[in-house]
């Protein structure tokens, strides 16, 4: 189990991926107007809702990539290249995460008040696509965004137990916190590639790799 600490003010927002305070979508158990000063209201999970596996992340841009040049879908004679799957990259797109803990907190005080956010359940995000990706393709999609977009991509991801996250509630307000993995996302096509070099089986698709993970609190 790893421990780890992060404290949510105004000039860290954007650091610990919050957003602004969004509708109420839960009941919650509330902070009532005898608790002390000093009292930290602590994350009760949400039941019965299913993880969202493509949350928005805050700050996340959707840029166009300028690609490589292409190869032609067939090199003059006499080259040869080694056959094989292959993925091309067309567009950066925005992040997603994959939430494995969902919490929240209520404080019915008129007063702000600290609370305490600790992700209690992991699960694993893995290299995958819009359509389903051979090892082999897994492989190559890795490969490319690995080198052209995220160097922290990885296969595979499993999300730690016990990280925590501070705050304060305002007055009379409900904080929700997701803890999750982030997948970076691009759009392009596999193809196949032959010994004469000639492109093959073009598909377009989006694909994914978990590169980080961490809380998002809104």
């Amino acid at each position: 189990m790893k421990s780890s600490l992060a404290r949510i003010s105004a000039a860290t927002a954007l650091v610990v991926l919050t957003l602004g305070v969004g509708a109420p979508h839960a009941i919650a158990s509330a902070a009532s107007e005898d608790l002390p000063n000093d009292e930290v209201l602590v994350g009760v999970e949400v039941e019965g809702q299913e993880l969202d596996e493509d949350l928005p992340v805050p700050g996340e841009p959707e840029d166009t990539v300028t690609p490589k040049a292409d190869l032609p879908d067939r090199e003059p004679a006499g080259i040869e290249c080694k056959p094989g799957w292959f993925f091309k990259i067309t567009q950066n797109k925005k992040n997603t995460m994959s939430v494995k803990y969902h919490t929240f907190a209520e404080n019915k005080t008129s007063r702000a008040l600290d609370f305490k956010f600790t992700s209690k359940k992991s699960g694993t995000t893995e290299v995958g696509g819009s359509v389903t990706l051979s090892k082999e393709m897994k492989v190559a999609v890795l490969g490319s965004i690995k080198a052209e977009i995220n160097v922290n991509a990885k296969k595979s991801w499993t999300s730690e137990i016990g990280v925590e996250v501070y705050g304060k509630i305002p007055a009379k307000s409900i904080v929700y916190g997701d803890y999750g993995i982030m997948k970076e996302k691009v759009s392009g096509y596999k193809y196949y590639r032959g010994s004469a070099c000639q492109k093959s089986n073009k598909q377009d698709m989006t694909v994914w790799a978990p590169y980080r993970e961490g809380w998002r609190v809104s």
